[in-house]
């Protein structure tokens, strides 16, 4: 069974129920007030009777006791009878037609008291026996009987006006529920279709119900939500076409260091050659050349352990790390490059900076990529100066190059992600280093005048890995 039916069933059970106890009440109240007024008009008869007849009854005048009788009973519709007692407690008139009922007396005796109210059922229906004391302290007693078809008749009103009314509550009850289930099962129904929504991984799209209650913050919340899961998704996205970008770049970096890694290979392996074809001729093999073998294949084994460290780094994984000793591996693996270019490399200050906390790593990746972008710049050759300073918080290096400078107008477009100004590349290497630097809590820049040359900072805190937790948190 649908919710909605379910709110339509108890509605009306609702609606029923409480019409149900409010006409009975209704009723009960009614016929309470209408004894009452009864028992009252009865007590007011009785009481004008009895006092109407006393002397007749001192007399023991039955005529006009008997006349005072039948004027009441003709103006009285509602009462059923009316008999006295004497001052010995014997009958004296009554107005039964076929002589008085032998437990007459019976009925409703007094016994001492100024009046008393008894509850007769009868063939007739039920009767009120109202007895009222004639004279004090004697046996004299006025009784009349009044019937209560009144009350029968009026019941019976209110049963046909009952009926409808039962009747008008239950379609009203059938009419609010079907309005109360639309405002509550409608937003409902709503949520439902939008968890389908959700479960479809349609994230971002949003529940439209527009109220201030309960429902309006769940609505709120479950918007919330969805965009929180877009969002979520939309970094993992974001962080996974990274972690690819990131990868060509490097595989980009990596074809164009690989002719230096060939260069540097061949140097060592020409002249283990020569002597192996020396041993070739001549087997014995002094000391003076199983050093150079020991250190050709030494070298060799640096220039490929440093190449496999740059190809193999994967994420972020932090350290104490030396910038001028990083800065001396970047220039190894592009060796080929600068030395085929025609550049010259100075250093400044860079022996006197203080370890940072960072991924040596993702760095070796930043600076050499802003590296062989400077030698790009020259191609006629010049030179490279890479300085460093350092304050209380950061480290800066800055890389220096006398190439053609940057044109002012594609400043803005520098560190955009696939824009380059070379008819080759990726366009992701500055971008890429960017994000790294970012990444570690620091600052990339560049200052540059066309024609004259451009100088990259890198800005990186001291304690890089700690400042990025805090970021991330």
């Amino acid at each position: 069974m649908k919710l909605r039916s379910k709110i339509t069933l108890l509605t009306i059970a609702v609606a029923v129920s409480v019409s149900f106890f409010i006409l009975l009440s209704i009723r009960g109240v009614v016929i309470n007030a209408f004894r009452t007024q009864l028992v009252t008009k009865a007590l007011s008869i009785a009481g004008n009777l009895s006092d109407r007849v006393a002397n007749d009854i001192l007399r023991n005048d039955y005529f006009h006791t008997n006349k005072a009788f039948k004027e009441v009973l003709g103006k009285e519709k509602e009462l059923e009878y009316i008999f006295v007692l004497d001052n010995d407690g014997n009958l004296f008139a009554h107005t039964f037609n076929n002589g008085y009922p032998p437990d007459l007396l019976a009925w409703n005796p007094l016994e001492k008291k100024s009046q008393n109210i008894q509850l007769l059922e009868t063939e007739k229906g039920n009767i009120r026996d109202v007895g009222v004391s004639v004279f004090k302290e004697t046996g004299s007693e006025l009784h009349i009987g009044i019937r209560e078809d009144s009350l029968k008749h009026t019941l019976m009103k209110m049963s046909k006006i009952t009926f409808p009314l039962i009747i008008l509550f239950i379609l009203l009850g059938i009419v609010a529920s079907f309005v109360f289930s639309l405002f509550i099962t409608g937003p409902l129904n709503k949520f439902v279709e939008f968890t389908k929504v959700l479960g479809r991984g349609e994230f971002g799209k949003r529940v439209e119900v527009s109220s201030e209650d309960e429902i309006g913050y769940l609505a709120r919340s479950f918007n919330t939500l969805s965009m929180q899961m877009k969002t979520a998704r939309e970094k993992m996205e974001e962080a996974y076409t990274y972690t690819h970008l990131m990868q060509a770049e490097k595989l980009s970096s990596i074809g164009q260091i690989s002719a230096g890694l060939a260069h540097e290979l061949k140097n060592p392996l020409t002249t283990l050659k020569m002597l192996f074809q020396a041993f070739r001729e001549q087997p014995d093999m002094t000391v003076e050349d199983a050093e150079v073998i020991s250190r050709e294949i030494n070298k060799m084994e640096e220039i490929i352990s440093d190449f496999m460290g740059f190809v193999q780094q994967k994420g972020f994984k932090f350290s104490e790390t030396d910038i001028n000793e990083l800065i001396d591996r970047v220039l190894s693996l592009a060796t080929y490059d600068i030395e085929n270019a025609r550049i010259e490399v100075k250093k400044d200050m860079l022996e006197n900076l203080p370890h940072i906390r960072a991924d040596r790593a993702l760095l070796e990746h930043v600076f050499l990529n802003l590296i062989l972008n400077a030698v790009d710049s020259m191609p006629e050759g010049g030179e490279i100066r890479i300085s460093g300073t350092s304050d209380e918080r950061y480290v800066e290096i800055m890389i220096w190059d006398k190439g053609s400078g940057i044109p002012p107008d594609v400043h803005a477009k520098i560190f955009d992600p696939f824009f380059t100004t070379k008819t080759e590349g990726t366009g992701l290497g500055l971008s890429i280093a960017y994000n790294i630097v970012t990444s570690h809590g620091g600052k990339l820049f560049f200052n540059s005048e066309e024609g004259k040359g451009t100088v990259f900072t890198v800005r990186l805190p001291k304690e890089g890995d700690r400042l990025r937790e805090k970021r991330d948190e």
